[in-house]
């Protein structure tokens, strides 16, 4: 973490930011290079988080709305690959940050304003109107003595979440990996941003990354060789809902009853061509469930 980030996190106010929101600023400051910039990849910001995939874009995008982070997505020139995102930090930006008054950095009263003194280490002065929230960077919160005639105050308990199967896959899914294979596999790729962002809200609505994957595949497949005017652009592809259309249809696996009655049809029939196939314990199945009798089975060449 560079001396800059450091300085800059310490000085924003905690209030402005949710705690997804924080944890993920706190890893990008982390990673930030004075002199080569901030590059994560949304793996990192997963895994030292703690937080799914969803959870991480929901805290960045909040981040970016409050100009906290400028995020910068990029794509080679030469093969239209994403390359990695850059995170810009609010004190890199060339106007800053809309200032706090909790930092020093706010707004500050006038003359006539202040009733006291000013402190030496803010600059504000003792009766600044923010007398609830004392700064967290030049003091500790100021808490209400406890004993008798005074409010004990009991510590805020964040509620304990049961990590289930659904966070931890969702935890292990590598969206960058995935998307990369999806950009490959479109057959007329246009706008990186909007290709990724589409695809982005339909794993969030819940849908299956292979079927996406498989949709586009198929897609891919359907219109080789076709006029480019003839196929959807990518980020169109996805976001009007074409891919749905080029899902593969699942084959239903027969059950084991519709198995069974085909094959002992068979031995009743005795096909010699089908009952060759036939093994000695799968006749003695329909034997068994009372579809075929043991005559049935020698008359077809087989010996149970």
């Amino acid at each position: 973490m560079s001396h800059k980030a450091t300085h800059w996190l310490a000085d924003l106010d905690p209030k402005c930011m949710a705690n997804a929101e924080f944890r993920v600023l706190f890893v990008l400051c982390d990673c930030h290079n004075p002199s080569q910039g901030c590059f994560p990849k949304q793996e990192y910001l997963m895994a030292k988080t703690g937080r799914g995939n969803s959870s991480v874009n929901a805290a960045l995008n909040g981040l970016e709305e409050k100009g906290l982070i400028r995020r910068d997505r990029r794509k080679s020139a030469k093969t239209g690959r994403r390359e990695a995102t850059h995170y810009i930090l609010g004190f890199e930006m060339e106007r800053p940050q809309k200032p706090t008054p909790n930092s020093g950095d706010g707004k500050r009263k006038t003359k006539a304003e202040q009733t006291a003194s000013p402190t030496p280490n803010s600059g504000d002065g003792s009766n600044s109107g923010f007398q609830a929230d004392p700064s967290p960077v030049f003091g500790p919160f100021h808490l209400l003595k406890t004993g008798v005639g005074h409010i004990k105050e009991e510590p805020v308990k964040e509620p304990v979440k049961e990590p289930c199967a659904a966070d931890a896959a969702q935890q292990d899914f590598d969206f960058g990996s995935f998307f990369d294979r999806v950009w490959q596999a479109s057959p007329r790729p246009d706008s990186w941003p909007e290709t990724e962002a589409a695809v982005q809200a339909l794993i969030e609505a819940g849908e299956r990354p292979e079927d996406i994957l498989a949709a586009t595949e198929a897609y891919g497949a359907r219109v080789a060789g076709y006029d480019a005017q003839r196929i959807h652009y990518s980020q169109n592809f996805f976001a009007q809902g074409a891919w749905k259309r080029h899902v593969p249809k699942a084959t239903p696996k027969p059950s084991q009853d519709a198995v069974l009655q085909a094959r002992a049809q068979n031995i009743r029939e005795a096909k010699p061509f089908v009952c060759r196939s036939i093994t000695v314990h799968a006749a003695g199945e329909c034997v068994t469930a009372g579809l075929v009798s043991i005559e049935d089975c020698h008359e077809a060449g087989i010996r149970v």
